[in-house]
This record gives structure tokens, C-alpha cells and sequence, in this order.
């Protein structure tokens, strides 16, 4: 993660301009892919194909869940193709393409990487039978998508409130000098960067990644005087909850100090779920808690990030909650030697 990172950042500039979005994004998928294929993707001309069609295939998805057109259609007696329906198709297509040529490679080079990949090939069910193309592809896609671009839009977030809270900004790079003295970060130090995980918790209280979700009750479940039936979808906003005043004084402040022990174990359960919960959590969690501190110190230590038009930032709540039309930034090198 921090390896990729300062890769990243060698190619940064003072007083350039960046889409953030886009940087961050990049910056995750090639962390994700090298953890799951041991794969890296930098200069490789294979990461614009992936890219692309990442991008396509989440907006298109988030359109056609919330499109009436679709919603009408579907009650049909006959398919008839949804706009957007091929594009998706192809998207999903080129990211099997891609996913199930390294499954074939892999399988046929037979030898252990140290990765996701290598672990799945390895796992046994209790006949002793190994998993199905089909069903690598479906881990594999999964944790690919879920694995980077939460955690890129969770970083852009970051940078866009550390640009609007200067004394924010301030105490993070202070502690960043103070614990790493000019170097890079490692897993050792985030136990002393403790203001920096800080930063992160309230990020994702404020602009959780994926902002809604749902579940269906496996029973009829009375919630106060609503009968709620089995199967019935139920949805469930983390942006709706983490902004409850009951739980959190001054909902919409940016306050990173509120995250203290005492403040969390005052916290009801599911209050704060930016992971979702129960036996559906997100598998990969800490994964994205660790790499949301390692690169946010990585960068913080080394660049101011400036948004130039703060007012033109909205959330484009999609399949994932990110800034809609990506967030344009001015980079500033930092000038202090630890």
C-alpha cells in the first residue's frame, strides 16, 4: 500500500492540478490488484481497459436500479433491452475477460503467490473438491470492486474536509512529523497515528462509501407498530444514521477528536456501520481501515491538497457515495523538514 503510494506521488508536482477521484482510484486498484493477483498493473495497458470498465459498469448498474423505465419494462411479458443494458453487459464481459485468463494462468502455472488468488485455488471443500471457475470469478470480482473503489471515494472525501478544516489538516501533519519523522509509514506506526485514525472514522461517518444498503428478514419482524414481512427489502442508510443528533453531538461538524474510546463504547450498536454489519460485514474492512490511514499519511506528510470551488463539490449518491464529477484539486508541496 505505501509502496504504491509514494510510486504515486513521485509523479506529483507543486501547484498541479488533479482530479483526486481518478488519482485515488487509480492508487486502490493497483493496490487490490496486487493483493488478490499478485499483479501490478502500473504502465501496464491492461489498468485503462479495467478502469473503464469498472466505471461503466458501477454507474451503469446504480442507473438501472433507480430507473423507472426499467422498473416498467421488467413487468413485460417479454425482455425487451433496458438503455444502458448493453453497455453494462459489455463492461461485465471485459472484466471476466480479464479475470478468468489470470484464473487459467494460474491455474496452469500451479504455483503459490502469496495472494487471494493462490489462497482460493488452494481452498478444499469438504469432498476435496476445489472451486469452480464460476465461483472464483464471483470471489474475485467481488472483493476486486468492493476492495478499491469504496476505499478511493473514502480518501477523496478524506482530502476534500481536510481542505475545508485547516486545523484539521494541521494536527494530522503535525502528527504525521511527529511519528514519522520524514519517512514512510508502516503497520507499526498506526498505533501512534492515532489522530489519523481519527480522521478516518469520521470521514466515513460523514461520507460512508456505500451509503445505503439492504437486507430481507428471514421471519416477519414487528419493528414498533410496522409489520414488516419475511423477505420484504428493508433498507438501511449509514448517511441517515451517522447523522442522527441523538448519537452525535453537531451531526454535520467534522470533528475527528469526537472518536475517542470512551465516545465509541458509548455508541448503541449499528449507530455507526460504515461496513455494514452482522454476518454480511464487509469482509474487508480492516483491509480498507488500514489502507485509508497508511495512504492518507503517505500523502498528508508530503502534499497540502487545495479544492479550488469547495461549492461545486456534491455527492453523486450512486451505487457509492463520491463527489459527482470526481474532485478537482491544486497540489501543494510541503516545504517542512522533519
Amino acid at each position: 500500500m505505501v509502496r504504491f503510494a509514494d510510486r504515486q506521488l513521485q509523479g506529483w508536482q507543486d501547484e498541479q492540478d488533479l482530479n483526486l477521484s481518478e488519482a485515488m482510484m487509480h492508487l486502490t486498484m493497483e493496490i487490490i490488484t496486487q493483493t488478490v493477483f499478485d499483479v501490478d498493473l502500473h504502465g501496464d495497458p491492461r489498468a485503462q481497459h479495467v478502469s473503464r470498465a469498472v466505471n461503466t459498469l458501477l454507474d451503469e448498474y446504480a442507473h438501472q436500479m433507480t430507473s423507472a423505465v426499467r422498473a416498467l419494462m421488467e413487468r413485460l411479458p417479454v425482455h425487451l433491452p433496458v438503455p444502458g443494458e448493453g453497455r453494462l453487459r459489455k463492461a461485465v464481459q471485459e472484466l471476466d475477460t480479464l479475470i478468468l485468463a489470470l484464473v487459467a494462468e494460474r491455474r496452469a502455472e500451479g504455483r503459490d503467490h502469496g495472494d487471494l488468488l493462490s489462497m482460493f485455488l488452494d481452498a478444499r471443500d469438504e469432498d476435496r473438491s476445489g472451486m469452480t471457475d464460476a465461483q472464483l470469478r464471483d470471489e474475485l470480482v467481488t472483493l476486486f470492486l468492493a476492495g478499491h473503489e469504496t476505499t478511493a471515494n473514502a480518501l477523496t472525501w478524506s482530502f476534500f474536509l481536510l481542505s475545508q478544516h485547516s486545523e484539521v489538516e494541521a494536527k494530522l501533519h503535525a502528527e504525521v512529523l511527529d511519528v514519522l519523522g520524514g519517512r514512510l509509514p508502516t503497520v507499526q506506526d498506526l498505533p501512534h497515528l492515532t489522530y489519523t485514525g481519527q480522521i478516518v472514522k469520521e470521514v466515513l461517518r460523514l461520507y460512508p462509501p456505500v451509503w445505503w444498503l439492504s437486507r430481507e428478514p428471514q421471519a416477519d419482524w414487528h419493528c414498533d407498530d410496522v409489520l414488516v414481512p419475511a423477505g420484504a427489502e428493508v433498507g438501511i442508510s449509514p448517511w441517515v444514521m451517522h447523522r442522527d443528533a441523538g448519537f452525535y453531538p453537531e451531526p454535520l461538524a467534522f470533528q475527528p477528536e469526537r472518536w475517542t474510546p470512551e465516545f465509541e463504547a458509548g455508541l448503541p450498536r449499528y449507530a455507526y456501520f460504515p461496513f455494514g454489519g452482522g454476518p454480511r460485514l464487509c469482509i474487508g474492512n480492516n483491509f480498507a481501515l488500514l489502507e485509508a490511514a497508511l495512504v492518507m499519511a503517505t500523502i498528508a506528510q508530503r502534499f497540502h491538497v487545495e479544492v479550488p470551488e469547495p461549492h461545486r463539490v456534491t455527492p453523486d449518491p450512486s451505487l457509492t457515495l463520491r463527489p459527482k464529477g470526481g474532485l478537482r484539486v491544486r497540489l501543494h508541496e510541503r516545504k517542512e523538514k522533519a
